[in-house]
């Protein structure tokens, strides 16, 4: 298994992955396009921060309120790096250090970008920013593919850690049940949302000035795509789900409701968990959303034998709910649901850094890197994130053509793209309330009916129960 992840490597390095086309977005009559699969143009700076949110219940943390580990990536001017520029640190457990801390070049040997420790912001500044939630039991570094790719080209990137995700790797750290996960993800967010925009406002802070507070978007992988669904459009009771997660006797303070955030003007889910919400719950975000995921031929294959055939939808089933504009589906082939993150990097840095052993780390290799290879799952995925929060949040020009069916049917040999899943205006109505429309595949015109509200439970899958 790591033979087939390093000839991955090998081949991403020499281009044989690289399906962008650079000359094309330049045709499209902008000044500055910059080829979203790739690299952007600026240096990538990195700083870590713990936030303790005092309002909530600790938990097991020891701390005097909830602690919140933040990861943020943001651009630099590549004029003001040199050679003593000190490699990003990151922090495998940013609440005790009892994890030993890792560092950009183990990631890089692993083919991600690399970042640099609290280098000053580029003067280009401000920049749009993503507010990024983990699946349930990935921890921020998880995901410093997409915070490294998304800050070259012009993005300010936090990624949370949710205190109690990480207790299948690290025994001093709790696991928390479905329904504490559920409750705390968005409210996580938003507190560190709220103390990065402080920290944009405070004289001679790292971050003074970098944050376009008008251009604040939401992301999240798994359950952190439930997260940025719900930060959009709000989840009438947290605890109606619950059962999805094997919790059937949930915290009652858990069981409430979570507002939207107004500050949140787009979301981009990776293979969200939209099951934790009612389809009507989805049809309330407004805001324009991109949700990317595994194609509807690997759910079929991986999850319809478990689940029934309802559940080849499951995609899908958010895109037709939402009612922002615009909304697109991206389905990725050849993917699983860790494809979405950085599991395979991190099943190589926990050995190397002793907290599994050999077999087990053979077996998560098996399991977590024989997909479409690493390096084409996460330039895909950022790319086609880089192109929508270009477009539809920060509003520069050029990367639309990206955002179409044609260019994924002529481009992308991964991709299939979708603009819409409504046969009309009315179409979320139509069916009501039991059936949605769909459209299986690109391209054609071939329609499918799915359950709005399946009966048959999806577990949310999560990093400790692989």
């Amino acid at each position: 298994m790591v033979v087939v992840f390093a000839a991955a490597l090998l081949l991403a390095g020499q281009g044989v992955f690289d399906v962008t086309h650079t000359s094309a977005l330049q045709a499209a009559g902008a000044s500055k396009v910059y080829d979203p699969g790739q690299p952007g143009p600026y240096a990538v700076g990195f700083a870590s921060y713990l936030l303790i949110d005092e309002a909530r219940d600790p938990g097991w943390s020891g701390l005097a309120g909830r602690p919140i580990p933040v990861y943020v990536w943001y651009p630099v001017d590549a004029t003001a790096v040199t050679a003593s520029t000190p490699e990003a640190i990151y922090p495998l457990d940013g609440v005790s250090g009892l994890a030993p801390d890792t560092v950009s070049s183990d990631w890089e040997h692993l083919g991600l970008d690399r970042a640099y420790q609290t280098p000053t912001p580029s003067a280009g500044k401000p920049f749009p920013l993503l507010m990024f939630s983990p699946g349930w039991g990935g921890p921020a570094w998880f995901h410093i593919s997409v915070g490294t790719r998304l800050a070259s080209h012009g993005f300010v990137v936090a990624v949370v850690t949710h205190y109690g995700d990480a207790g299948w790797i690290f025994p001093w750290e709790p696991f928390d049940p479905g329904d504490v996960a559920l409750y705390n993800r968005p409210r996580d967010v938003s507190y560190s949302l709220t103390q990065l925009l402080a920290w944009n406002d405070t004289p001679g802070h790292l971050l003074r000035g970098t944050i376009r507070p008008e251009e604040v978007a939401a992301g999240g992988w798994s359950l952190g795509g439930y997260a940025a669904m719900t930060l959009a459009g709000g989840d009438d009771d947290v605890c109606d789900h619950v059962e999805l997660l094997g919790v059937s006797e949930p915290q009652p303070w858990t069981c409430v409701a979570t507002p939207p955030d107004p500050r949140i003007k787009a979301i981009v889910p990776f293979d969200g968990s939209n099951q934790c919400l009612y389809f009507s719950e989805l049809a309330r975000i407004r805001v324009p959303a991109m949700g990317v995921g595994e194609e509807w031929s690997a759910l079929e294959q991986n999850i319809v034998p478990v689940l029934g055939p309802e559940w080849v939808a499951w995609q899908a089933r958010q895109h037709a709910a939402f009612a922002g504009h615009p909304a697109y589906r991206v389905d990725v082939a050849n993917t699983i649901h860790g494809s979405f993150s950085d599991m395979c990097e991190t099943d190589y840095i926990l050995y190397g850094k002793g907290l599994i052993d050999e077999a087990t780390f053979e077996q998560w290799v098996e399991w977590d890197c024989t997909s479409l290879p690493p390096p084409v799952a996460h330039d895909l995925t950022s790319k086609y994130a880089i192109a929508f929060l270009k477009t539809h949040l920060s509003g520069e020009s050029g990367y639309q053509s990206i955002l179409t069916p044609g260019w994924a049917l002529t481009k992308e040999p991964f991709i299939e793209f979708f603009a819409t899943e409504r046969r009309n205006a009315n179409s979320i109505d139509d069916d009501w309330p039991d059936l949605f429309v769909y459209f299986p595949h690109q391209s054609g015109s071939e329609k499918a009916k799915a359950q709005k509200d399946p009966t048959t439970p999806m577990p949310v899958w999560h990093a400790g129960r692989r």
